[in-house]
Formats: C-alpha cells, sequence, structure tokens
C-alpha cells in the first residue's frame, strides 16, 4: 500500500492580551532585527548577482554572527533562504516586466523559524520561541475546532509575523502521513475538468457540473480594482482599498474552491472511485496568446491552487490523485479518436466528423482525460473500447 505525506498549514492568532508586555517587546525587537538582516542580505545578492542559497549563506554567515552577536545562529540561516527566495522572485518579475523597481527591498515583520527555533505544544496550546540574547520566550494561542485536526501531526517550520494591526500570528506547516490505496487496471476514477466559470467531474456512468463563476468574479474585482487606481487621489486610502479587495476576492474564491473539492470527493467515495485525474495544466501561462484579454483571463484565473486543495484533500481521504496530458481533450472524440468540430446545434457541442458523436465539450472532455489516464498509466491500448486521444 503507498504512503505518502502531506504538507498542511494552521495559523495561531498569539493571545497578546494575555502576555507579559516584555514578552510582546522581545517578539518585535526580533522582527526587526530579523528585516534587518534580510534587507542587508538582499543588498548583497543584489550587488553581487547571487541567486545560490549556498554562496550566500558561506559568504556572509560568520560576518553576520559577528555584527549580530545575542540572534540565534539558524536565524541567520533562514534569513540567507528568504533573502534569495525574495531576490529570485524579484527577477522573475523583473523579466516579465512587472516591477519597476531598481531592487527589492523586505518591509514586512515576518520571521521565518526552522524547527528549533520553536516549540510548538499543542496539548496546553502555547508556543515557545527563541528570541535575541539566547532566550526562550513562551506565548498561548488562540485556538479553534478547525485546529483540532492537527493534533498528533508531524510539526514542521513555522513562520512569525505582525500584522499592521499589531496583531501577533504563528503559521505552523505541518505533515501527516496518509495510506492510499493500490491502483489496479479495474480501478474507478472520476475525472476533473476545470474551467473559468464551471468544473465538470465524472467518468463513462455520469457527468456532473459545479459552477463557480470565478472568471466573472475575477473580472468584476479586476474592474473594481481598476477604478480604485484611476479615482482615488491618496496613496494610502489607495493601497488599503485595493488590500481589502484583494483579501475578499481571494476569500470568496477560496471558499468556491473548498465546496468543489468536497463535492467531487463525496461523489467519488459514494461511487467508490479511488483515482481522481486532473489535466496538467503547469504550461497554460507560458508563452503569450493572441489576445491581450485572454492573457489577462489566463493569469486571473488560479486553477493550479485548485488542483493543489482538490490534491491535499482528496488523500487525506485516502483517494489517489493522478495527472494527465491535457492536449485535445475537447477536440478529441473519445469513441473513434476522430476531430472534433464546432456543431450547429449549440454553442459548447462538439461533432465527430467520423463516427457522428454529438456531445457537450465538457463531458467529451471528462471522457476523454478518463481514458488518457488508463492509456497513460495502466497502459490499455484498447482502441475500440478506450478510443486513441491524440497527442501534441
Amino acid at each position: 500500500m503507498p504512503v505518502e505525506k502531506i504538507k498542511l498549514a494552521a495559523k495561531f492568532k498569539i493571545d497578546i492580551t494575555d502576555t507579559d508586555e516584555s514578552i510582546i517587546s522581545e517578539i518585535r525587537r526580533l522582527l526587526t532585527v530579523y528585516r534587518e538582516v534580510v534587507n542587508h542580505l538582499i543588498d548583497y545578492a543584489h550587488t553581487h548577482q547571487i541567486v545560490n542559497y549556498i554562496q550566500l549563506r558561506s559568504t556572509k554567515y560568520h560576518e553576520l554572527r559577528e555584527k549580530y552577536p545575542t540572534l540565534p545562529a539558524k536565524y541567520i540561516v533562514c534569513a540567507c533562504r528568504h533573502a534569495i527566495a525574495i531576490y529570485k522572485s524579484f527577477i522573475r518579475h523583473k523579466r516579465m516586466r512587472l516591477c519597476k523597481k531598481e531592487k527589492p527591498i523586505f518591509k514586512k515583520r515576518v520571521a521565518w523559524l526552522q524547527k528549533k527555533l520553536f516549540k510548538l505544544n499543542i496539548k496546553d496550546w502555547k508556543a515557545s520561541i527563541a528570541v535575541c540574547d539566547k532566550k526562550w520566550i513562551t506565548v498561548n494561542l488562540h485556538h479553534g475546532k478547525y485546529h483540532e485536526k492537527f493534533r498528533g501531526m508531524e510539526v514542521g517550520e513555522a513562520v512569525l509575523k505582525e500584522e499592521e494591526n499589531g496583531n501577533l500570528y504563528l503559521c505552523v506547516t505541518f505533515r501527516k502521513t496518509v495510506a492510499l490505496p493500490e491502483i489496479s487496471a479495474n480501478a474507478k476514477v472520476i475525472a476533473v475538468d476545470v474551467n473559468e466559470n464551471v468544473i465538470v467531474y465524472g467518468n463513462d456512468d455520469f457527468v456532473e457540473r459545479f459552477e463557480t463563476n470565478e472568471g466573472i468574479i475575477r473580472t468584476r474585482y479586476f474592474l473594481k480594482r481598476r477604478k480604485i487606481q484611476s479615482k482615488v487621489r491618496g496613496m494610502e486610502l489607495r493601497r488599503k482599498l485595493l488590500e481589502k479587495y484583494r483579501g475578499r476576492e481571494w476569500q470568496r474564491v477560496r471558499e468556491i474552491y473548498y465546496k468543489a473539492a468536497k463535492k467531487i470527493i463525496d461523489k467519488a467515495i459514494e461511487v467508490g472511485a479511488t483515482v481522481i485525474v486532473m489535466e496538467d495544466l503547469r504550461c497554460l501561462n507560458e508563452g503569450d496568446k493572441d489576445s491581450k484579454e485572454l492573457n489577462r483571463r489566463l493569469h486571473r484565473w488560479s486553477y493550479r491552487r485548485f488542483h493543489q486543495i482538490l490534491e491535499y484533500q482528496a488523500k487525506l481521504h485516502g483517494l489517489n490523485v493522478k495527472y494527465v496530458d491535457p492536449a485535445y481533450t475537447s477536440k478529441t472524440c473519445p469513441v473513434c479518436g476522430g476531430e472534433l468540430d464546432l456543431s450547429p446545434n449549440g454553442r459548447r457541442l462538439m461533432r465527430c466528423q467520423k463516427c457522428g458523436l454529438e456531445e457537450d465539450r465538457d463531458v467529451i472532455a471528462v471522457r476523454n482525460i478518463t481514458r488518457r489516464y488508463y492509456q497513460e498509466f495502466m497502459n490499455l491500448e484498447d482502441k475500440e473500447n478506450v478510443g486513441s486521444p491524440r497527442f501534441p
């Protein structure tokens, strides 16, 4: 039976009302020093064009240990990783012409914590954090019903951060080992076709649709942000409004993603499926399309985030997840493998010129994803029963 480790994240709010003021001051001083170290490393990496973490650490580690003798050594290591991650992201955005600054600046009050820099006591909902002067402080964590599921899981790294309103949070990663069922040629599958406004899932026996309207939601918030950028004069007010609507947009979309994932997983359990199959869409945004509007829509559409949510939720429920080649899944006949054309009988209907099949393009995609799974992973090449999807 295959075994996999799933990474989950939990956000804990630190109880500052029941914590001594000196402890809160220690945390804030740590965040200030850590930000100073990260910015120093970013400047050095930018000046010397360093994008390798090992190279940056070996060059600056001893210098920073002498400059900050009271700071635990592991924070220097974390700061090197953090600085390289920020600088690489800056280079990527610069190449895409999405950034006008000459160099990146780390402004957030955030610190990465390795496992040796903090201890989490879920039993009593407390956390101990290493701070400056080699001291450890203990804080109480707010918790709810959601956090109960992390009991017994393996604790990974964490992020300590302070938001603009002064609240402190500890974001912790957890790992859980799950046993997945063996995959056989007779295993039932649920194929998932993710579109901009609808998610279609099923197999040869049934097909169901889940309306997300994500494209509509994304476009509305895009227009709101454009209006704010053109109408609001004050920079600070404009920044706050943009942040507010960005948060609202993601909350709405995330809620839809989790509802869709739950519906798919419930259906898979109901029909006895053990595998969920999706298209590998990682290359969808590569290269510019003919339409500027299409480019914008594709970049606003966070299909990979839905894939991640569905994948880890499925594995938590003991379901395997596989990805297949997405090429021509909506343009290939699932019966004979022929090429499909638009049907005159409906906007989303496709017709096969070879065998006469006429079906909704989303249903065709689901059926082709199902067959492609058996071809790619089960090596079943029965063309009469399975079809022969084209590959690029």
